[in-house]
């Protein structure tokens, strides 16, 4: 007789923003995969200070295991996902983007490494070998840059920390995602600075990328992604002086 293990419930937290076209079929297609997986699950949707009907159209989905929570006034990407991450429920939390760039088809390998113990993170990383993106050479080239500053400003040794397709185990990350200040897409990499400097065991997996990049990169977005990076480089160095501090004086 084949005894079966029960398996780690899932919380999945999904920011959108501005998302009314792609989000029924995002939810769509994220549910179908969950229920695959057979395990609990919740999806947890942030509507970061929508102006469209992108939380109108989740609600009317009428997903069992949907929750569809808003806010006025739009506050970034990390405040999205910090406020969905508070009222999750479950022991694993996965963040997926609410569009339908990233599939959510990778989320049970992400899992099972959880699972496994082979990891405390997973973070979906484009450039993973396994991965199945292609994108033009100036998006690549940049993404390059971007790592490379990366890596010399916080020495986090990954190859891509802004993907946004994430799962990680609730009890570790919850008292250091609390922790973060970062409001936009820093957050990602402030979350992932604290998680390395707190010894967790952070793993790159393969992502499926559907998105043709058909935008331009903007100045003042690349300038914008080197201020936060500056930003959550000199936040970390003040915590390591505030613990080392605290660690000389017991």
């Amino acid at each position: 007789m084949v005894i079966k293990t029960e398996l780690a419930a899932v919380s999945v937290v999904v920011p959108a923003y501005q998302e009314a076209a792609s989000i029924v079929e995002a939810l769509t297609r994220l549910s179908m995969v969950l229920g695959t997986t057979d395990r609990d699950y919740e999806i947890i949707v942030v509507t970061d200070g929508c102006t469209d009907n992108t939380a109108e159209l989740a609600r009317k989905i009428g997903l069992p295991h949907l929750t569809v929570l808003e806010y006025a006034q739009n506050q970034g990407k990390g405040y999205a996902l910090r406020y969905g991450f508070a009222r999750t429920a479950h022991p694993l939390v996965s963040f997926i983007d609410g569009d339908l760039d990233l599939d959510p088809a990778v989320l049970p390998a992400f899992f099972a490494l959880l699972d496994s113990g082979a990891a405390d993170v997973v973070v979906g990383s484009k450039v993973h070998p396994e991965s199945q993106v292609s994108y033009p050479l100036k998006r690549r080239i940049a993404s390059r840059v971007f790592r490379l500053a990366t890596r010399l400003a916080t020495g986090l040794n990954l190859g891509d920390t802004q993907t946004g397709i994430k799962a990680m185990r609730r009890e570790l990350v919850a008292p250091l995602i609390a922790r973060c200040t970062a409001t936009g897409f820093a957050f990602d990499l402030e979350l992932l600075a604290a998680l390395s400097d707190h010894g967790a065991q952070v793993v790159e997996a393969p992502v499926i990328l559907n998105f043709d990049f058909t935008s331009t990169i903007r100045i003042s977005s690349a300038v914008a992604a080197f201020a936060d990076l500056a930003k959550v480089s000199v936040h970390r160095r003040h915590l390591r002086r505030l613990e080392a501090r605290a660690g000389s004086s017991l």
